[in-house]
């Protein structure tokens, strides 16, 4: 039987005991702040872990007990965390101890709501992790401020981490830009992640890329990230600016084009040049001798040019070199006809899929076009320049490449209308001659 002076035994102060011994004798500092994030309950953990009773840390925040920079860091980071009202955690952080010791915590922490559902405060766990933790804040250091732009994107398409490169290049800050949908901040780069996270999931390595954004042009690398069990949780996307070697390859290319456009074109009067007309000529041999076409050439030379030169002038003949060029020129209907200065004052027309009668009256529209700009000659009798034309055809159904040289074929019909040219010039001037040699003459 219990006697009345025998104490009776309750088990919820066995209980409080027990959460009491949980809170203030373990390795993890366990707290409570405000909204505004004031501590409004600590456990004695704090003591071990800072040097400080929970007395003296109620009633201030956790930036009290940080270097400054470090709270400022920390305090934008939570702030972005209190604004969402959500759960969080590996927040680390760097503290100072009341003995000057410096100290790395990983705080993790839950919201707090009241009756109306409106947030009241945290209420979280502080871990010192200071063997590990200098480490990570070092990396995290290292990650934040490098000139590179960094950044991960899960695979609901948002931008979980960045740093602050990745931030001026979205001209935005981290806070804005960390949770937000990439599709909202970026576009047109959606669609290429999206493809990225096809590749990673059937396990392709993933391709290095160039990017336009804002202006600037960026070597885009993204990288998957595993988790434990091998299944790709999201991208690691490296940024770097590009900008200043892309605009030297364009310039360079650009470079390079001028010099093509030199390399093929007589730099008075912006035709073809005889080299590249060479090169020319032989393939519509080529091609006219597999497809059995007719190819034909128009050898031009201007008449009395000389003596036009030296009356008038090197510049005015300069002027009257350009003035025939853009004639010839003008008189083109075809795509594939070429006209180039082939030295001097002569020019040479290349007419692929042209026979003789059709080159005649092509090389009878050339001659009036020089005619009809009645550029005064005196040394001309029809007081006008004028220029007399050679012509001459090959048959492809009946020369092939194999019976002779190619440089020979080209040769043969460059010196036909040479001779045609020539005899032109015996009968006159001012007119076109047909050659009728043998095409293998």
């Amino acid at each position: 039987m219990m006697t009345d002076d025998k104490k009776t035994f309750n088990p919820r102060d066995v209980d409080l005991k027990h959460l009491n011994d949980l809170l203030n004798h373990n390795s993890d500092w366990i707290w409570e702040v405000d909204a505004q994030g004031r501590y409004t309950w600590s456990s004695e953990v704090v003591t071990s872990m800072l040097g400080y009773t929970p007395d003296e840390v109620i009633g201030c925040t956790p930036f009290d007990f940080m270097p400054p920079g470090e709270a400022e860091r920390v305090a934008g980071a939570f702030l972005a965390i209190v604004q969402q009202q959500i759960p969080f955690s590996g927040l680390v952080n760097r503290n100072k101890r009341a003995d000057g010791e410096v100290i790395v915590l990983e705080t993790s922490g839950i919201p707090l709501f009241d009756e109306k559902g409106e947030l009241r405060g945290y209420r979280g766990m502080d871990r010192n992790i200071s063997t590990l933790g200098e480490r990570v804040l070092q990396l995290e250091t290292i990650y934040d401020t490098t000139p590179v732009a960094l950044c991960m994107i899960d695979r609901n398409g948002q931008m979980v981490m960045s740093n602050k490169a990745m931030a001026r290049l979205l001209n935005r800050t981290s806070n804005e830009i960390n949770g937000k949908p990439v599709v909202e901040l970026m576009p047109a780069c959606w669609q290429h992640f999206e493809r990225d996270f096809t590749l990673a999931d059937s396990g392709a390595e993933l391709a290095g890329r160039e990017t336009h954004w804002e202006g600037r042009t960026f070597s885009l690398h993204p990288v998957p990230v595993h988790d434990a069990a091998g299944n790709v949780v999201g991208l690691s996307v490296t940024w770097v600016d590009v900008t200043e070697r892309y605009q030297a390859e364009q310039k360079l290319a650009d470079a390079n084009q001028v010099l093509q456009q030199h390399a093929q074109h007589d730099y008075l009067t912006g035709l073809f040049n005889r080299r590249f007309m060479d090169e020319c000529l032989n393939r519509e041999i080529i091609r006219a001798c597999e497809k059995g076409y007719f190819l034909s050439v128009c050898l031009a030379d201007i008449d009395y040019f000389k003596r036009f030169n030296d009356s008038q002038g090197h510049q005015a003949g300069d002027a009257c070199l350009r003035d025939v060029a853009n004639a010839l020129t003008a008189v083109r209907h075809r795509p594939d006809d070429n006209v180039s200065r082939y030295g001097g004052e002569e020019f040479l027309v290349i007419l692929p899929c042209t026979d003789r009668e059709e080159a005649q009256a092509i090389a009878e529209g050339l001659r009036e076009s020089i005619e009809a700009l009645r550029i005064p000659n005196a040394a001309s009798p029809t007081g006008f320049l004028t220029i007399s034309i050679g012509v001459a055809t090959l048959n492809g159904s009946k020369t092939l490449p194999q019976d002779k040289p190619l440089p020979i074929i080209a040769s043969g019909l460059i010196r036909r209308a040479d001779n045609a040219l020539y005899a032109a010039k015996n009968q006159g001037r001012n007119r076109v001659v047909i050659s009728r040699e043998p095409e293998g003459h």
